[in-house]
């Protein structure tokens, strides 16, 4: 039996949210929100980003696969990881399974 992904950092693990749709290619990842009818489409860098949570469901290690090669500081790197994946935490596209669901409103409330 495989074991879970690794957290992120401080245990959540994350995922794209039921109304995400997203397709990878060479050239970066198109994410499409159906609930808001909008794309959000993904550099390179930004794509190895989104695969690390959507396969790993973690961007454990991914700043040093990231920065070493390329001779930056892992540390600013990490840095801007977490603000990306906060971003797409914040405005929907990922979901923190750690956190209760939130309660659904209703069109009538």
């Amino acid at each position: 039996m495989a074991d879970p992904p690794a957290d992120r950092s401080g245990g959540t693990v994350l995922i794209p949210a039921p109304h995400i749709h997203h397709a990878t290619s060479q050239h970066g990842t198109a994410v499409l929100d159906v609930r808001r009818g909008q794309w959000l489409m993904l550099d390179t860098d930004a794509s190895r980003i989104w695969h690390a949570v959507t396969i790993r469901g973690t961007t454990t290690g991914l700043a040093d696969e990231i920065a070493v090669p390329a001779g930056q500081d892992p540390q600013a790197v990490h840095g801007q990881i977490t603000a990306f994946v906060d971003d797409l935490t914040a405005t929907g596209v990922l979901i923190d399974t750690d956190w209760p669901p939130r309660r659904r409103r209703r069109w009538w409330r």
